[in-house]
């Protein structure tokens, strides 16, 4: 194994501190996840990117931050200091950057029910007030009370200036003379703001029929829906709430707008199974939505914003790219800036809108400054791949020596393209060799003859395929997708599989192991029956029907990966993703993360469970996933069991240990000899096409659509819909082998000519470089009458000549 190739693949999984150094946290406490020792693998790997300043204490710059392993769970420097987070927010809702210092109370407008976290009657509370395209948040300074977030759909009227006159189109006494209508909202009102300060006796008032709670007694928990009519009162403290009163009615009108308009949801597999468990069912973005001129308005001009070049490390420090509009993608988050790359390494600096922000210092606002730069050395850079953008092939993943990689989606694959062919070429020239992308044909020919020569043990290979075929850990919907490898996973309650368990475990016994020929759902051949006869029902209805928008028929409505797979296994340390995906709820009890055994049941007998794992199940050092050390109450099963740590087999005696044997597992002699029939299922030629029909392993169209097939989508509502389906119900890896997999036994270079047992995927190919023809082939999945998913035979040659995007 090459010097090069060892340290790209162990950049793949870097080495984390070891979770049971941790404390236990207290219950439930959210301000205990942030910052702290000892960050474990998931507030890490996960990617919970907290922003250039999470990193700027240890090195003492004040401009500046080097990238760390260790991230915050907010998207700002200014938020890893408080509880709110974008994770806080509705699904697509997006934070203005616009805060300020104000003092808030509330009174009711009628008679309350049960007063959560106080917010129905407060008295003079401290905190920052946010605005947000969909609603209006208020954080107290202290931590007990909850956030309060408005959504303007729920208001009863627009936000107005109270102690005067009530009408939100006067004229405000304190704002110079600035009328706060819509038409001057942009204009002289954001410049006289800072001339003149709220009178003691004028609020913003904000009358809603139901508002939201969240982290009440500074808890992760579901969040509380007051449905009581309320009138809140905030008392701006440094500033003047012009600007603020006038965006906030430009908001309203447009949700109101809205409303008249609103679109369906979509969720494909309630249509066909109305046993699942509930999906999280999200609107369809609007094609017309009036909020999308406003948020432009307040964040675009920033977007163009120049990168600070006071912030490179060295005087002498020069620039090879200009600054690239792009965005650093976490899971369910994005962090919107510009990069740029020089001679000694690539600088990321976080986007901050163009409003304004209240100092507090000197009773004035002031306009906000760049945020502080993020830099990645070249010298630490260890290998690169080529990454998804949603259904946009426009994501470059960068690797480093021990710390976490980073995802980056710049504006067009032309741009993605010239940053990787020169981060290439500084890094090869200045190491004297090249560095590895993950994404080309040579590394996945270089990973087979590594794994077949006992270089690679099973774990690494899985690993090594999974970033070949686009997944990612900082990608919810590609996430790295591992197999059931046991069979026996009975709890320690139940007599007779305890006697039938051997202890040590016998990975030589053919039957402690899944079949690992077979896809998830077709491992219960009476479960299996139910999904053949809906498949030829579907058949006949497309025979039958002349209609060209009906599916292809499937046999899987649901994705063994998908965005809400990943949380339900990562519950108890990513809650605040699984609230935010599941609309402020955890699901119910019996449908939650509790049980091995019971989960691997459900996969065998629920019609809409064909899940797989992650590569969590297999290393020790990630145990805090199995543990509920937050305190989280998951409430009780209908046994009256509560749910807290994950219940182990019986062979199991605790999580790390469960862990360590499921790996001894994985790389058993039994599972090495099978695991190129579970290969060829995931990532080979049984993954689509034809070849995907005869093993029962077709999933529902949406799954299988590529950069290619978007663009060819002519309509903006299905464009809409194809997202949606790409973002939040799992999408199929990238094909790597056109036939099957080769066996460990078979000697290296007998499974004949590369060109023959790989895919020509452009995401695989090197470019080769601007104004040059690359000689990419695409297997882009297209529809049989019967059905069945084909792959259009000839490579789709495609060309990366033109103008260069730098220039």
């Amino acid at each position: 194994m090459s010097t090069m190739m060892k340290e790209a693949i162990q950049a793949l999984y870097p080495p984390r501190p070891a979770a049971s150094r941790r404390r236990v946290r207290r219950s439930g406490s959210s301000s205990s996840r942030v910052g702290g020792g000892g960050a474990s693998f998931h507030e890490g790997s996960l990617h919970q990117y907290g922003g250039p300043d999470a990193a700027g204490a240890a090195t003492g710059s004040a401009s500046l931050s080097r990238s760390s392993s260790s991230y915050g769970s907010s998207s700002s420097s200014r938020k890893s200091k408080g509880r709110f987070s974008e994770l806080l927010l509705e699904h697509g809702e997006r934070e203005l950057f616009l805060d300020y210092a104000a003092t808030a109370s509330s009174s009711p407008l009628s008679q309350i029910g049960e007063d959560v976290g106080g917010s129905c009657q407060m008295g003079q509370i401290e905190g920052r007030l946010r605005v947000c395209s969909q609603s209006i948040v208020f954080e107290p300074r202290q931590a007990s009370r909850g956030i309060v977030r408005i959504p303007f759909r729920h208001m009863t009227a627009c936000p107005f200036l109270g102690g005067g006159s009530a009408d939100p189109s006067a004229t405000y006494p304190g704002a110079g003379g600035v009328n706060l209508d819509v038409d001057g909202a942009f204009n002289g009102g954001a410049q006289a703001i800072g001339q003149s300060h709220a009178p003691e006796a004028m609020a913003v008032i904000i009358r809603c029929e139901r508002h939201v709670v969240m982290k009440a007694n500074n808890t992760i928990g579901p969040y509380h829906y007051a449905q009581s009519p309320v009138e809140f009162r905030f008392q701006f403290r440094f500033s003047s709430p012009a600007y603020m009163l006038s965006l906030s009615k430009q908001l309203f009108e447009a949700e109101a707008s809205n409303k008249k308009s609103s679109s369906v949801s979509f969720a494909p597999s309630v249509a066909f199974d109305t046993s699942a468990p509930p999906t999280p069912i999200i609107p369809l973005p609007s094609n017309n939505d009036p909020r999308d001129a406003i948020i432009e308005q307040v964040i675009d001009p920033t977007i163009n914003r120049s990168f600070d070049t006071t912030s490179f490390l060295h005087a002498q420090e020069q620039p090879i790219t200009p600054s690239l509009p792009c965005s650093i993608k976490i899971p369910l988050l994005e962090e919107k800036g510009c990069a740029i790359l020089t001679d000694c390494g690539l600088y990321f600096q976080p986007m901050v809108a163009s409003g304004l922000i209240d100092t507090g210092a000197n009773h004035d606002l002031r306009p906000r400054s760049n945020g502080k730069a993020q830099v990645w050395l070249m010298d630490d850079m260890r290998a690169i791949a080529r990454r998804y953008d949603g259904l946009k092939d426009k994501g470059l993943e960068i690797y480093f020596a021990k710390q976490r990689s980073v995802l980056l989606a710049f504006e067009s694959t032309a741009v993605r393209e010239r940053m990787i062919g020169l981060i290439s070429q500084h890094v090869s020239e200045m190491k004297s060799r090249p560095l590895p992308c993950f994404t080309n044909r040579s590394f996945v020919e270089s990973a087979l003859e590594m794994w077949i020569s006992g270089d690679l043990d099973n774990f690494e290979y899985l690993l090594c395929l999974n970033a070949a075929s686009g997944r990612s850990f900082h990608d919810l919907s590609r996430y790295p997708v591992f197999p059931w490898v046991l069979s026996r996973y009975g709890e320690k309650d139940d007599d007779d599989i305890l006697e039938d368990l051997p202890t040590p475990m016998d990975f030589t016994d053919p039957n402690m192991f899944r079949d690992l020929s077979k896809p998830i759902g077709a491992l219960s051949d009476e479960r299996f029956a139910e999904f053949g006869r809906r498949y030829e029902s579907m058949v006949q209805q497309q025979r039958n029907q002349t209609s060209q928008n009906q599916d292809a028929p499937f046999m899987y409505g649901t994705h063994y990966c998908a965005p809400g797979y990943v949380l339900f296994y990562l519950l108890r340390v990513m809650p605040e993703h699984m609230l935010c995906l599941q609309n402020g709820k955890f699901d119910i009890p019996d449908r939650l993360f509790h049980s091995i055994d019971a989960t691997y049941k459900s996969i065998q007998t629920n019609p809409a469970d064909v899940k797989e794992l992650i590569p969590e199940f297999f290393d020790a050092d990630c145990f805090d996933f199995l543990i509920n050390s937050m305190g989280l109450q998951l409430g009780n099963l209908q046994t009256g069991e509560r749910v807290n740590d994950v219940i182990l087999p019986p062979w199991a005696k605790n999580a790390k240990h469960f862990l360590r044997q499921n790996r001894a597992a994985l790389e058993s002699d039994y599972c090495t000899k099978h695991l190129p029939k579970w290969i060829d299922l995931i990532f080979g030629a049984k993954s689509r096409g034809s070849g995907a029909k005869h093993a029962r392993n077709l999933f529902h169209p949406m799954s299988y659509i590529g950069p290619e097939d978007f663009e060819g989508i002519l309509s903006a509502e299905d464009k809409a819909r194809a997202e949606l389906q790409s973002a939040e119900f799992g999408i199929v890896p990238d094909q790597l082998f056109c036939r099957a997999h080769p066996s460990k036994s078979e000697s290296i270079g007998s499974w004949g000519d590369a060109d023959e047992l790989l895919t020509r995927d452009h995401l695989r190919e090197s470019y080769g470089g601007f104004g040059k023809t690359a000689q990419q082939g695409r297997v882009t999945p297209g529809f049989s009458g019967d059905g069945s998913l084909e792959q259009n035979g000839e490579s789709v040659m495609r060309t990366t000549a033109g103008n260069n995007p730098f220039d």
